[in-house]
């Protein structure tokens, strides 16, 4: 399906890293032009930090940008440089949003703060996405995903039980969930303000505020029980067995997670254990609860005896909750499913060559959004700079020599 439910809408996109990006991308996958502006002064962190294709490192090489930045286009401008701020605003008034998710104060040291952009484009919307928000006793404070999910008690949260140090959801979370989409909705949402009234606005995205909207029932009984809860690592509070259990194959595991007296029941009968279903304290979740640990060595004498694959689907054929815990070569490689709906796209890529992509996560009537590649450093400077404002290759030229564009 080709990519145009958002063509029309441009964005000056100055995001950089993971969020932002991540975040722009939801446009430039639905066909918005997404002018990512970047300078080798101030690349994208990414381009330099990997993973890169075949192992070579390369500003254009990074499978981490690649996958953040798709469909956009790449501007090599030096904001630093007043004649460079002068470009960016000639953009930006041909745009509809500048997005930025810098730390405090970098816009304006750039000379681009909402009045400012807003006096070259009344009715531009502008997307600021600092950790903290602007205001606040924090606001000043810098962070990342991994700090993000600290402040914001994510970390707290995932654990093998008090006294043991927070692990931490394992990637930068906020990065790649709550802080992107929340920021695309926001702009959605603005954009069909403006077009009911005309009016412009700045949206000011605290990623702390956005990624605690996604720690759930831990606040509440945080607010309402006046205590924390539990560190239960991958079990339950409520239900037993319910964990990840070692299968036969080297680092094979299988996550099982009973949660009715029924599905009990079956996990028994299906491990062949009918004494332990016999036994009328381990009916009810709470006899289940109080052998937790003899339950759980049951389990394991039986996912040993089979692979991690097997061992889910006799499972779930039961009716038990299982599943195979994959790794990510997994997901790319034997997925049936994953492949079967066609998630994964391979995009032709000048530097990398054939490359796997994933696409947004639905069809819309039956068909995938067609991707389209992520852009070399800096591949549609003249492009952009002559056909949106007019300049002449001699000016491009001239300002490309004095690093301005670079």
């Amino acid at each position: 399906m080709s990519p145009d439910f958002l063509s029309g809408i441009r964005f000056t996109d100055l995001t950089w890293a993971g969020a932002g990006p991540f975040g722009t991308k939801v446009f430039s996958d639905f066909g918005a032009e997404v002018l990512k502006i970047e300078s080798m002064s101030r690349p994208d962190p990414v381009r330099r930090g990997g993973p890169f294709k075949d192992g070579v490192a390369g500003t254009n090489r990074s499978g981490y940008f690649a996958s953040r930045n798709t469909g956009k286009r790449s501007i090599s401008l030096d904001l630093k440089n007043p004649e460079g701020r002068e470009i960016a605003l000639r953009l930006i008034a041909q745009s509809d949003v500048v997005s930025n998710n810098f730390g405090p104060g970098a816009m304006e040291r750039l000379g681009l703060t909402y009045d400012e952009v807003r006096a070259v484009k009344p009715d531009i919307i502008y997307l600021s996405m600092p950790m903290y928000g602007e205001d606040g006793p924090l606001s000043t404070l810098l962070g990342v995903g991994m700090t993000i999910a600290a402040v914001t008690g994510l970390m707290w949260m995932t654990g093998y039980g008090r006294g043991e140090k927070p692990l931490g959801p394992g990637t930068h979370y906020p990065d790649h969930a709550a802080n992107p989409y929340h920021a695309a909705f926001a702009v959605l949402a603005a954009l069909r303000y403006r077009r009911h009234t005309g009016r412009g606005m700045k949206i000011d995205l605290s990623q702390v505020e956005s990624t605690a909207n996604f720690v759930g029932a831990s606040i509440l009984e945080a607010s309402v029980h006046d205590r924390e809860p539990e560190h239960t690592g991958n079990r339950s509070r409520r239900d037993a067995p319910h964990n990840v259990f070692r299968c036969a194959g080297e680092d094979a595991w299988c996550a099982i997670a009973v949660e009715s007296d029924t599905e009990w029941l079956a996990l028994a009968a299906t491990i062949g254990r009918q004494d332990l279903a016999a036994r009328p304290e381990l009916r009810k979740a709470a006899g289940r609860l109080a052998a937790t640990e003899e339950l759980e060595a049951a389990v394991t004498a039986w996912t040993r005896a089979h692979g991690a694959v097997e061992a889910g689907t006799i499972l779930q054929n039961a009716g038990v909750p299982a599943a195979r815990v994959s790794s990510a070569r997994d997901l790319v490689e034997e997925d049936t499913q994953l492949a079967a709906r066609g998630y994964w796209q391979t995009l032709e890529h000048p530097e990398m060559g054939p490359s796997l992509f994933t696409a947004p996560p639905f069809t819309i009537d039956g068909e995938r959004v067609e991707l389209r590649r992520p852009p070399l450093f800096g591949e549609h400077t003249q492009e952009v700079l002559t056909g949106l404002l007019g300049m002449s290759d001699a000016e491009i030229a001239e300002l490309a020599e004095r690093k301005i564009l670079a």
